[in-house]
């Protein structure tokens, strides 16, 4: 004999119950690897430099705390820690030359040289049926002559969201990445580093 379910018998003590089953219990330590690669929005954020040369873009890693983040449940006190499974100084020199490439910025023998200290590099997991997550960078920014003066100093952020399945490589490459992004349009937008560009020469 067929037996036909219908839901509308179900109590909602039952249904709670059901709901609450699907929930994520446990939360595991994770490793991700960083991986640039530019947003699709990326080219609406180039902009152009009137003296677009650089000798070297340097990257140091400043950072007080090497962990990447932290997971979370949204329901119980329980977390776990998150790593890069590779250089995040690399990631962003990856980035952001990326990013002044396509904004047309030359490296050559001429020109001043860029000095990107990352300061912060933070993710948030917050995992119930499935993830929200948060990512913010913190670069402190310096163009030096080649005589090594300081010519311009720029503090840049960036925060970015995104959601998808729990513990999801992919969803945390991409709001890293676009929160990189959004730190070299800043770079690349400032006025004041532009106008540096055309007289940090000695």
């Amino acid at each position: 004999m067929r037996t036909h379910f219908s839901i509308r018998w179900l109590s909602i003590p039952m249904l709670a119950l059901l709901a609450s089953g699907c929930a994520v219990s446990t939360v595991a330590p994770l490793s991700v690897p960083l991986r640039y690669k530019a947003a699709p929005d990326t080219d609406a954020m180039l902009v152009s430099m009137s003296c677009p040369y650089m000798t070297h873009l340097q990257v140091v890693d400043k950072r007080s705390d090497p962990l990447l983040g932290t997971r979370f449940l949204e329901s119980k006190p329980l977390k776990a820690d998150v790593a890069a499974s590779n250089d995040p100084v690399e990631w962003v020199k990856d980035g952001v030359e990326s990013y002044l490439g396509q904004s047309h910025v030359k490296m050559g023998d001429v020109g001043p040289t860029l000095v990107l200290e990352l300061e912060s590099l933070r993710t948030s997991e917050n995992i119930y049926h499935r993830s929200g997550y948060e990512a913010r960078i913190t670069v402190a920014a310096t163009l030096q002559s080649p005589m090594g003066k300081a010519c311009w100093h720029g503090s840049l952020q960036a925060d970015t969201g995104n959601y998808g399945y729990v513990g999801s490589i992919e969803d945390y490459q991409e709001v890293l990445n676009r929160a990189l992004d959004k730190v070299s349009a800043q770079l690349v937008g400032s006025a004041d580093l532009s106008t540096a560009l055309c007289h940090c020469v000695d």
